[in-house]
């Protein structure tokens, strides 16, 4: 059962962590076998999302430390909304910059819709991209969070 307190405290979907190559290849809670099938590159995003029952881990191969999490409040979840959002991010052309979308409602409240970019080639500044993003109906906020290489 999901408590009120449980509620409240869900701000965000996922957690992101940046950790570069030696870090991951001393990694050893991912087999050697799959960190083989994984592509080389200077860092890796790891992005966790918690659940009361599971853990989801996804791994991303990233050629540049320059990452930001995009954490969009919303009033509810809506194929509308959805659209609106989809529409920013092709006005923009952020496809190329998009590693990783997820949205989720915690029982009925607290909507987020999250995006991780690489801000290299992000053809807009981050504050104008917030600026589009609270336009969008039902939108209710935007925070920009940075993700820093985690120190080895």
């Amino acid at each position: 059962m999901v408590t009120e307190e449980k509620i409240k405290e869900k701000k965000q979907i996922s957690f992101g962590k940046l950790i570069d190559q030696a870090r991951y290849k001393k990694t050893t809670s991912i087999p050697d076998k799959v960190k083989e099938k994984i592509a080389q590159t200077p860092y890796y995003l790891f992005i966790y999302i918690p659940s009361d029952e599971i853990l989801k881990i996804s791994v991303f191969p990233i050629k540049s430390a320059r990452i930001k999490k995009i954490l969009i409040r919303l009033k509810e979840f809506s194929p509308e909304l959805v659209k609106g959002i989809s529409e920013i991010m092709k006005k923009f052309n952020l496809g190329n910059s998009t590693i990783h979308t997820t949205g989720l409602c915690f029982e009925k409240i607290n909507c987020y819709y999250e995006t991780y970019v690489s801000i290299d080639d992000l053809p807009i500044s981050l504050e104008k991209l917030r600026k589009e993003f609270l336009k969008v109906p039902r939108v209710e906020g935007v925070k920009i969070i940075d993700i820093q290489v985690t120190p080895t």
